[in-house]
């Protein structure tokens, strides 16, 4: 299972939006929402961090730009974690690329596409050769502990 971490873009908005750094002492400006339409799920080549983007892999067989998770996951509740895709929602890529894909991290945007979560694969790097397919199962990536 791959867990996520927050973009240190998105955790500064939510803890000004919660906390008191505006002028007398009142929360700051609310967080801008993400953009309508389904989250997008990025493959990177290199370790994506808080604050920078992995490399995006590419070749046939990948869209650019990321997958769209096609399924709802389960909300949150008392602080727990959201595990994705939802059920019956798996993701895959089958490299036709002509070469070995090398996925180190994965990043969650909005349909903008605006980054929000990343993390790395466990066991990466993860080598998908030639004709073979990357699979991401129900349940696979656990976003949350913010």
């Amino acid at each position: 299972m791959a867990q996520t971490a927050i973009d240190a873009t998105r955790s500064s908005g939510m803890l000004n939006a919660n906390l008191p750094v505006g002028a007398a002492g009142v929360p700051g400006t609310q967080l801008a929402a993400l953009n309508a339409g389904a989250m997008k799920l990025k493959l990177t080549s290199t370790a994506s961090t808080g604050s920078a983007s992995g490399t995006e892999i590419t070749g046939t067989g990948y869209t650019s730009g990321g997958t769209a998770f096609s399924t709802q996951s389960t909300s949150s509740s008392a602080g727990s974690n959201v595990t994705m895709p939802g059920a019956a929602g798996t993701i895959s890529w089958t490299n036709g690329s002509g070469g070995s894909w090398s996925i180190v991290s994965l990043e969650i945007t909005d349909a903008a596409p605006i980054r929000v979560w990343y993390g790395n694969w466990n066991g990466q790097p993860v080598v998908v050769a030639n004709g073979n397919t990357f699979q991401v199962a129900s349940g696979a990536i656990s976003a949350g502990g913010f």
